[in-house]
This record gives C-alpha cells, structure tokens and sequence, in this order.
C-alpha cells in the first residue's frame, strides 16, 4: 500500500507546472487548426457550389451629401399695419385662425370726408342732368316753333292776294332769326350741362374708388395670424407710429428655414435637391430642392471696445428650401436635411468584387478565359456599390463573388 502511494506522488512530481502549461496550449492549437479547416472545408464546398460570377462595370451616379437643421414655415407671410392716413378703423371683417381668399375684405377705415364728398358730387350730377333734359326739351320746342314759323312764312309769301303779305313775311322773318339766336344759346347751355354731367361723374367714381381703398382686401390666399385685439372700431394711428394689425399667411406648400455656417454655406447653393426628415414623422421623408441662401450673415462680430473681453459672434447664414409636398407637416416643425452637395457619375463594381484593404485593393477580371489579378483604387460606397476610381475600364469582366479559393491563371470557360 504505501509502495503504490509512493509511486503516485512520484508521478504528480513528474508533471511540472511548465508542462501543464504546454499542454493546455497545445489543446488551444489543436482546436483552432480543427475549427480553421472545419471553414475551409465550408468555403471549399459553397465555392464548389457556387460558381463564379462576372459582370460588367457599370456607370451610377454617386452623391455627397451635407447634413443640416431647419425647421417648417409658412412660404410667404404678410404683415398688414395701420395706415394713418386713411382715417380710422371703421370695421374688422375676420378673426385670427380664419381662412381667407385673395381679394377677400380684411377691415375697412372710416373717412367722413369722403361720404359727404361722393354725396355732393352724386347731387351735382343729378342736377346737371336735369339742366340736360330740360335743355334738350327746351331745343326740342324751339326747332317746332323755327318750323312753324318757317311754314307761315312760306304760306303768306304765296298768297298774292293778300295786300299786307309783305308786312306778315318781314315779322315772320324776325320771329324765325329770334328763335334760332335763342336755339343757339339752348344748344351751348346743352353742352355746358352734359360737360358738367361728365365731369361729375369722373369726381364721384374717383372719389368711390378712393372709398374702396379704405377697405383693406388679402394680396393672397391664406390664413390671418396675429390679430392685434388693442385695434377696434374707431382706433387710429399717429403717423409716427407703425402698428400691425394682423398677419396674412399664404396658403401656398410650406418651406424649410434655417442657418449655415461658414463652412456649410460654401458647399450649399440654390438648386441643390433635398431630403427631409423630421423626429415628429417617423418613417417619412420628403423632397425638394435650396431655393435661396444669403450672402450676409445673420450676426455680426462684436464691437465691445475692451479688447480683453472682445469676442466675434459666430457667423450663420440663413437659408430657404422649398418642398415638393407638405403632406404630415406643419409650421413649426423640426427637419434635417441631407442636401446633395456634389453628384458624380461613376465607374462602379459591386462591393463584394473588391478584396484586400486599405491601399493594396484588388479585383479578379477574366481576360480570354484566364483570372487575372487587378489592383484597383476605390472610392465612395453607396449602397450595394463600390465607385472605382482607377483600374478598371468600361468591357472589362470583373468577378462578382469570388471566394478566397480564387487563384489567379485559373482558366474558365463562360461557355459551359
């Protein structure tokens, strides 16, 4: 019994720590050759499987794109304020929230001035064209009477019996050179009334016009915002003061307002299309394009005299965008934009044709049946596709998959 103890503890000192070490490592080994040939002997069969695939290059259109904040507005929104010229306000027609249509009444001013002036010339008419209808009666009766007296005269001078005929033909004679002087006067006071008629007439529409411009129509279709509820019937202002009485927004697709800075403005032009996506809509973009962005600052740097404590405020730059639909939004609202900056037309591959990594990028290209390896310098990945950027030519057949066990010189048939 202690003899087989003996040899036991023997052994365990035979085993050092080292070669405890040694085996566990060489376990670890064991387990990484089997999993690495378990994948190869995978690859080997899905290779075997699969058959390699060649294509053309292709031409797509690759993007860049600068990212940026706005936020929704009304596209166009007019401020109405209080004329003092025209008098006071006489009456408010809508009420903030409502929708209005172009042209349609917004308040009115109140001038007395002007309603009496209309009433005077409206009277002033209508008694010059009674001067008109009494003067062309009076013409009227005057031609009969030339008439008549033109028949007497004819009859007497043809009744050769009568001995005081030339008496009678010299009275008549007369009588017809009176009625024709006062005919005369008749016709010009005629021309004077209906000259007055005329003019009347050109005063009061002048002066109704200038009574409809008292009442205040909307330029646009859209929406009164801002009522100021201080102005009432009777308010009116000072000349000196300039006072809103409400704001009209158009009813026309809202756009997207924001800021740049320096460095995003130098990319961002007018033209350029959009993308929009709001935290508020989830699963929903829309489109459209920069309308306008300013030359000038928004802010600009600090004049503080105390050189210590003087700071240049951070130049931004506002910006427009118009959209292509409105559908979901509303004022207010927060976007971003992904604005393409630059759109390229590029030679393009599918990403999984491109192997290696960093500078040493290559392809596999058939040319006449043989695999060849080709260095190729990549650019920017959109989606499924690689743009390359040198190395390869419209015509060339590049490996769409091709698995590690690809070696160059293979020949391949495409033809089987």
């Amino acid at each position: 019994m202690e003899t087989a103890k003996r040899i036991y503890e023997e052994k365990e000192r035979v085993i050092t720590p080292r070669q405890k070490k040694f085996i566990v490592m060489g376990i670890i080994v064991l387990l990484i050759v089997s999993v690495v040939l378990s994948v190869a002997v995978v690859e080997i069969k899905k290779s075997k499987s699969k058959t390699l695939q060649f294509i053309s290059p292709t031409v797509k259109s690759f993007t860049k794109t600068e990212t940026v904040s706005g936020h929704v507005v009304q596209s166009h929104t007019e401020t109405i304020y209080v004329n003092p010229t025209k008098g006071s306000i006489n009456e408010i027609f809508v009420k903030e929230g409502d929708t209005v249509t172009k042209g349609q009444k917004l308040f009115s001013y109140e001038d007395p001035t002007i309603a009496a002036e209309i009433g005077q010339a409206e009277v002033n008419k209508k008694l010059a064209e009674t001067t008109v209808t009494q003067k062309n009666d009076q013409i009227s009766s005057l031609e009969k009477d030339i008439q008549n007296a033109i028949l007497a005269s004819t009859s007497n001078s043809t009744d050769a019996t009568n001995p005081d005929s030339n008496v009678t033909n010299t009275t008549n004679t007369l009588e017809i050179q009176s009625l024709q002087v006062e005919l005369n006067s008749a016709k010009e006071e005629l021309n004077a009334a209906q000259l007055k008629v005329e003019k009347y007439t050109l005063e009061a529409e002048q002066l109704k016009a200038q009574q409809e411009s008292l009442t205040v129509n909307s330029n646009n279709d859209g929406v009164v915002l801002n009522l100021n509820k201080s102005i009432g019937q009777g308010f009116k202002a000072t000349d000196k003061q300039q006072i809103s009485i409400m704001q009209i927004a158009s009813n026309e697709p809202f756009q997207i307002e924001g800021k740049l800075t320096e460095k995003e403005k130098a990319k961002v032009e007018p033209g350029q299309a959009i993308k929009v996506s709001s935290k508020v809509v989830a699963n929903k973009s829309w489109k459209g394009s920069i309308s306008e962005v300013s030359n000038y600052p928004m802010n600009n740097p600090s004049t503080n005299q105390d050189k210590k404590s003087t700071k240049e405020a951070i130049p931004y730059y506002s910006f427009r965008a118009t959209l292509d639909s409105q559908e979901k939004l509303y004022p207010g609202y927060e976007t971003n934009l992904e604005i393409v900056v630059q759109s390229k037309d590029l030679l393009a591959v599918p990403a999984t044709s491109v192997k290696g990594s960093g500078k040493s990028k290559y392809v596999y290209v058939l040319k006449k049946g043989t695999i060849y390896k080709k260095n190729v310098k990549t650019g920017q990945k959109q989606g499924k596709y690689v743009a390359i950027l040198k190395g390869l030519k419209e015509g060339d057949k590049v490996g769409k998959n091709p698995s590690w066990t690809v070696r160059p010189g293979t020949k391949i048939d495409l033809k089987k």
